[in-house]
C-alpha cells in the first residue's frame, strides 16, 4: 500500500499496539518523523476512535479494530508507529512487510504484516494459526498465542466491532502486528520452511474494502 507522507518533520510521541488489546503503551519523549501519513490519507480513517495520548496533547489511534480494512489498519498503524523511529515495547522500529519478508530481515524485528488467508483457524494447542501468501507469491505463517488468541476471540463474541470476523475464510486478508522469528514456519504440503511471526494483535478482513461490518460473521472452529 503506498500512502502519501508529510513533506515537514513533525514532533511526535511513538506508541504501540499493546500486546493482545487495543490500548496503546507511549513513549514519554516527543521524537521526530520524515515518514507520517498526510493530512489527506487520515481523512479517509476519520472514523476511528483517537485519544490526546501524546504529548501536548497529539492524538494517537486508540481502538485499532474499528479499522474497515488492512489498508486502514496500516494507515492507524504508520500513524502511531512511523517507521522511521524506534519506539513500543521493545524500543524498535516497526517494519510494514505489506509485499513480502527481506531474506535479511532479523529475527526479533517488529513488524506490521498483510497477506492472504490460505488456511487459518484454531491450532490443536489453542493457538491461532494462518498459513499467508504474500503480494509477492512468497509464503508465511503467522501464529497467536493461546492467551491472546483467546481473549480475541472473546472480544468478537461479545459483539460490536471487532478485529476477528471471519478468519478461517481463505483469500481473506489477515493484517498483524508481531514479532519475526526467522524462516521457521511450516507451510502445508512442504518441507521446506517458510517465515514465521508470533502475533501480537491480528485482524482478518476482506479483500475489498467496504464489504466488512467489522462484526462477527461465524464462531471460531470448534466452538
Amino acid at each position: 500500500m503506498r500512502i502519501p507522507v508529510q513533506p515537514r518533520v513533525v514532533a511526535l510521541a511513538v506508541a504501540t499496539l499493546a500486546a493482545g488489546c487495543d490500548q496503546l503503551g507511549l513513549g514519554h519523549k516527543a521524537v521526530e518523523s520524515q515518514e507520517l501519513p498526510a493530512p489527506e490519507a487520515l481523512a479517509k480513517i476519520g472514523y476511528m476512535t483517537t485519544a490526546a495520548s501524546g504529548p501536548e496533547g497529539r492524538k494517537v489511534y486508540t481502538r485499532l479494530e474499528e479499522a474497515r480494512s488492512c489498508g486502514d489498519f496500516e494507515l492507524a498503524m504508520r500513524w502511531n508507529r512511523p517507521p522511521d523511529v524506534a519506539g513500543g515495547p521493545f524500543h524498535k522500529k516497526l517494519v510494514f512487510l505489506t509485499r513480502g519478508i527481506p531474506a535479511d530481515l532479523p529475527k526479533e524485528s517488529e513488524v506490521f504484516i498483510v497477506g492472504a488467508i490460505e488456511r487459518g483457524g484454531t491450532l490443536p494447542s489453542g493457538a491461532g494459526g494462518w498459513s499467508l501468501r504474500m503480494q509477492d507469491g512468497s509464503q508465511a505463517q503467522a501464529i497467536e498465542t493461546v492467551g491472546l488468541w483467546e481473549k480475541q476471540e472473546q472480544a468478537a463474541q461479545d459483539g460490536g466491532v471487532t478485529a476477528i470476523v471471519d478468519p478461517e475464510t481463505p483469500g481473506r486478508l489477515l493484517c498483524a502486528h508481531g514479532i519475526y522469528q526467522g524462516v521457521v514456519g511450516k507451510a502445508s504440503g512442504q518441507r521446506a520452511d517458510i517465515p514465521l511471526v508470533s502475533v501480537l494483535f491480528a485482524m482478518d478482513r476482506d479483500q475489498n474494502p467496504g464489504k466488512d461490518s467489522g462484526k462477527r460473521r461465524g464462531k471460531r472452529h470448534g466452538k
